[in-house]
């Protein structure tokens, strides 16, 4: 009989793990099996402490590039204190940490940090299935976030354990060997920077997405971020200078290189310069 309540138990397992989460939240829990963990008794301080700071770190850098309009390579992040994250439950199965956003005055910004939480589990898990899966995703993804990525899951895949991520409707598990597979993948990822000026005409800049359009020589469309640098009044200047204009765009081209080949380009604008 207990073979039979062992197949009965397995059965049930999968099907709550079929089952939707709920409704969209802020928060995410990340539970951990293989060696740093011992049952659902405890998990290795040193692998816990090591696996949240890039974890963190991710999750800022996409809010920053995805609700603040822009994230550089380093230094401070745009709205770091709005996608903060307290560790605030120890589930108990395959031992957890769960993971909910730090209280502040801005309503709307739990719906934003629940979907930058969403979006990080959608791209672990594409680190996990395919070459070809975690490209895809990776379109539109700021190349910090790649590094934190690659961070992220080489602490799991050093420290041999399993992975299982939930956040909102959106699951993520691996296990260590798929772990170690997806850090593979992600560090053959290369990206690599490289500063231009580009002769042509300046077709604008949008201040409430922090993006611009240019047009070079050769009649190709350029379209990117602005730098973080920059403030909204120095932006404001360019565009009234330069708008519809001849000039020289000083630009950052940032080439992302996946292993199976597919090549991303991205633009970051630093500067509008006469034409001389």
């Amino acid at each position: 009989m207990s073979l039979a309540f062992a197949e009965r138990e397995r059965e049930l397992e999968e099907r709550i793990a079929g089952l939707p989460l709920g409704h969209k939240e802020a928060r995410t829990v990340l539970f951990f099996s293989g060696e740093p963990v011992q049952g659902s008794f405890g998990i290795d301080a040193s692998f816990a402490g090591s696996v949240l700071e890039p974890f963190q770190s991710m999750v800022m850098a996409d809010f920053a590039d995805r609700f603040r309009g822009v994230v550089g390579t380093r230094g401070r992040r745009e709205g770091e204190a709005s996608s903060r994250l307290l560790l605030t439950a120890l589930p108990r199965g395959s031992f957890g940490l769960e993971l909910t956003r730090a209280e502040n005055d801005e309503i709307f910004e739990e719906d934003q940090l629940a979907d930058t939480l969403a979006h990080v589990t959608k791209l672990v898990d594409s680190a996990r299935r395919s070459d070809e899966d975690f490209a895809s995703e990776l379109d539109g993804t700021a190349p910090r976030v790649i590094q934190n990525l690659k961070n992220f899951l080489e602490v799991i895949a050093k420290g041999k354990a399993g992975l299982r991520l939930e956040s909102g409707d959106f699951r993520c598990s691996m296990n260590p060997i798929e772990a170690n597979e997806a850090f593979n993948r992600v560090s053959a990822t290369v990206t690599s920077d490289e500063t231009l000026r580009i002769p042509g005409v300046f077709r604008g800049a949008l201040l409430e997405s922090w993006r611009f359009d240019f047009v070079d020589e050769n009649n190709h469309k350029i379209s990117g971020k602005i730098d973080e640098n920059l403030t909204g009044e120095q932006v404001s200047t360019l565009s009234r200078e330069f708008l519809d204009r001849r000039c020289v765009a000083e630009v950052v081209k940032t080439t992302v290189l996946f292993k199976n080949g597919r090549i991303r380009t991205t633009y970051i604008l630093n500067n509008l310069e006469p034409e001389t």
